[in-house]
């Protein structure tokens, strides 16, 4: 069985839906090859401004705060639902797209699911401004990448065609927002989906193989 999980890391549900989908793979029993895709939620957003997850929401859609804030409340109840811990009021926006790139070199190693969490709790538990390099660095230290190796990537364009297929692909499945499953190039499952869906799929795929052994 093989996923793809198209991700944002500044997405709150695509946090959630990693985290839902890793018990489920604890249950399956079954070896199942994760594949980490990206998928920038706001390429455009600033990668130098540190603004509160709450303000910028407010800005980006022209909310109030107090809008914004009711819209936003509701994920972190959803969260706590999953027992993870969550303080998205905290929040500090961030623009994803070198953090994707720091991702695959991550996968390199087998280090990506470790360092996609990294990320997901610095944003949306610790309130860390990803968009500093800095902090950034303590990150991909923090599970075990090489600093020298991580500066490089930031300096060059190094995986950039990565970044660039992923959205290619995205775009021919028609994915609008994330997280998004491709589980074996057949099933499509968008949102942070119970783990009993993927159970079904998985056992859709059993069937499947059954049907056609001889």
């Amino acid at each position: 069985m093989k996923v793809e999980i198209y991700s944002d890391i500044v997405c709150p549900f695509c946090y959630i839906g990693k985290n839902i989908f890793a018990k489920f793979q604890e249950e399956a029993g079954e070896e199942i090859e994760v594949v980490h895709r990206s998928y920038e939620l706001d390429p455009n957003s600033s990668r130098t401004e540190s603004m509160n997850s709450l303000e910028a929401l407010a800005k980006k859609y022209g909310f109030t705060k107090e809008e914004a804030k009711n819209r936003m409340s509701g994920v972190e109840d959803m969260a706590k639902r999953e027992n993870l811990p969550m303080n998205i009021f905290s929040a500090v926006g961030a623009n994803t797209h070198d953090l994707h790139r720091l991702v695959y070199l991550a996968r390199e190693t087998g280090k990506d699911s470790a360092l996609l969490e990294a990320f997901y709790r610095a944003h949306f538990v610790d309130g860390i401004a990803l968009n500093e390099r800095e902090e950034v660095l303590k990150i991909t230290a923090s599970v075990g990448l090489n600093e020298e190796e991580v500066l490089e990537v930031l300096e060059s364009d190094r995986y950039e065609e990565k970044i660039a297929e992923d959205r290619s692909l995205a775009s021919s499945l028609g994915i609008t927002g994330v997280p998004f499953f491709v589980v074996d190039g057949k099933y499509g499952v968008s949102g942070a989906q119970p783990k009993a869906i993927f159970h079904q799929i998985l056992e859709s795929i059993k069937s499947d193989k059954k049907s056609i052994e001889f």
